[in-house]
This record gives structure tokens, C-alpha cells and sequence, in this order.
């Protein structure tokens, strides 16, 4: 009897130990979505118009990550923003945009037209284990604040001091450019579209509304099993601390409908940040997909908050 059950214990472990280790390859590991069928899907999709998308002028280039792998990076410009660098007149205006979990630079084409739009050069990047950058593992916006870092020193590096530069994320991207906002001060404003405020509440969230499991044992074997593949503590990922230390204007925005990333994570940012902010709630949008749904309010909102904050 006491064989059986020490055999159950046994087995009992390995699925805990099996289950955890899933749990934390949808953290570091999540299975990425192939750059050339990323681009078809945002095509298909609304997303990417590519007629647009290839009268942009545009310049592909690597940025070393303090890590040690390459961020593939792309400049945008259009007629607009080249006036800019022919007839320089005040600030240089660009926008660092960073894309979502799973998902490549082309997933921040559809708000690049917006910048675009209003004469903003535009610098958009594969996070870590993304598209064309690096493999190395996804850490949710702890690392990927660092990358970030390096994409702006970049841009001080080829264009020295005098730039304005405004930062927009979607999702994990939003959860990256609100982290930021601790290490770095350089940033004129920012917009977090559908962020999380704590990668700890996510999978909190998320382990009872997809796998119906209990926090424990399950969330706190994950972290363990986290800090040893990759060195950070899933707790020190919280995008809320970004947003309340920040000296910057923001804007959060969160569709109504969002099952994936709950928008009261960013209506509870919104309520913690001081002050300089500014709130969008989607009506009938999901995770990720305000600009899809409403497109011509959300350029309408971004513009109102580019001028407010911006363009000053």
C-alpha cells in the first residue's frame, strides 16, 4: 500500500514538474508566429495595407542588444517625415513602436501610418525571440526594456541630443515601452495599447479563466522554474511600477472586450499614474485590436494626445 502510494506522489510531481514547465515556455518560449505568413496575416486582416506599406521609404538595419544578439530594426519614412531631415526645424520627431507576444514588427504597421501621418519618422524592432532578432528567451518586457534602451540609444547615437521621441506598445509591447519608463527618462510620451500592469496578475488571470488551476502549486513552481531558465523573477515584471514612477504623459488604451489582457489592468495604471495621462476604452475590440476595430477614433485619440503632449 505504502508503494502505491509513494508511486502516486511520484507521478503526482512529474505532472506538476511537467505542467510548470509548459507554464513557463508560454512565458520564455511561446511558439512565434513565422515572419513572411505574419506579413500575409496582417494583410488579410486589415492591418497592413501594402500598397501603403511599400511607398514607405524604408531602411533595415541590426542594433546589438546588450545581451549580445541583433535587433532587426526598420526606419520608416514617408514624404512628410524625410522633411524633417532636409529642412530640420526644432526637435528631430520619432516614433519607437514595439510589437506584441508571438507577433514581429510588421503587427506595428498599422500604427505606423498614424506617425507617419503627422510627420514622425518611424522605428520599429523584433523583440528577442521575435521575427528577425535574436533567440533569445521572451521575458515579457524585463529584458525587452533594456533592447528598447539600446534602440534609443541608437537613435541619440545617429542623430545626437536634440530628437523628441514618443513610444507605442501593444500588449507585451505596451507592457515593454511602460517598464522602460523606470531606466529610462529620455522619452517624451508614451502610448500603452492593451498592457498588462503586472506579468504576475496575468498568469494569475489567466491560469483560472484558460486552465481553470489553481494559483498554488502551479504559479509559484512556474517562478521558480522561470528565474533559473532565465534569470528574472516573474514578479519583477510589473509594467504599473513604469507608468507610476514616470515623470512622461501616457496614453493607455484597452478594448472592452479584451478576454486575454483584462482592461482594468490598464484602467487601474491609468487611476495609479499621478498625472499627464490620458484614457481610451475600445467598445467591441479584443486583445489587440482597438486600431482594427475603430481606427478612425483611435488615429483621432492618438492625434489629440500628440498634440496635448507632443508637440510642444
Amino acid at each position: 500500500m505504502l508503494g502505491y502510494i509513494i508511486l502516486f506522489i511520484l507521478l503526482a510531481l512529474v505532472v506538476l514538474v511537467v505542467f510548470t514547465w509548459f507554464l513557463s515556455n508560454i512565458v520564455l518560449k511561446p511558439k512565434v508566429i513565422a515572419y513572411d505568413k505574419l506579413y500575409q496575416r496582417e494583410i488579410e486582416e486589415g492591418r497592413l495595407t501594402e500598397k501603403i506599406y511599400q511607398s514607405w521609404e524604408k531602411k533595415n538595419f541590426n542594433i546589438k542588444s546588450r545581451y549580445g544578439y541583433d535587433l532587426s530594426c526598420q526606419l520608416i519614412n514617408n514624404d512628410i517625415s524625410k522633411k524633417q531631415f532636409l529642412n530640420p526645424v526644432g526637435k528631430l520627431q520619432i516614433a519607437v513602436l514595439c510589437h506584441g507576444y508571438t507577433t514581429a514588427k510588421y503587427s506595428s504597421m498599422i500604427y505606423a501610418e498614424i506617425f507617419l501621418k503627422k510627420g514622425i519618422t518611424v522605428l520599429t524592432y523584433d523583440h528577442r525571440n521575435h521575427g528577425l532578432s535574436g533567440k533569445a528567451c521572451t521575458t515579457m518586457g524585463y529584458y525587452e526594456k533594456f533592447d528598447l534602451q539600446a534602440v534609443i540609444d541608437w537613435c541619440y547615437s545617429e542623430y545626437g541630443s536634440n530628437l523628441a521621441i514618443v513610444t507605442h506598445g501593444e500588449s507585451m509591447g505596451g507592457a515593454t515601452v511602460l517598464s522602460h519608463h523606470a531606466i529610462d527618462g529620455r522619452v517624451r510620451c508614451t502610448i500603452a495599447d492593451c498592457s498588462y500592469s503586472s506579468l504576475e496578475k496575468l498568469i494569475r488571470y489567466q491560469l483560472k479563466k484558460y486552465y481553470h488551476l489553481p494559483v498554488f502549486p502551479f504559479l509559484p513552481l512556474a517562478k521558480v522554474i522561470i528565474r533559473l531558465r532565465a534569470g528574472f523573477w516573474m514578479d519583477d515584471v510589473v509594467p504599473l511600477d513604469g507608468a507610476v514612477q514616470s515623470r512622461a504623459p501616457i496614453l493607455f488604451i484597452h478594448g472592452l472586450e479584451d478576454e486575454f489582457v483584462p482592461y482594468s489592468m490598464s484602467l487601474a495604471m491609468y487611476d495609479a499614474k499621478p498625472d499627464k495621462k490620458d484614457i481610451y476604452l475600445v467598445p467591441n475590440a479584443k486583445h489587440a485590436q482597438s486600431c482594427q476595430k475603430n481606427p478612425a477614433e483611435y488615429e483621432k485619440v492618438t492625434n489629440q494626445f500628440l498634440e496635448k503632449y507632443y508637440f510642444i
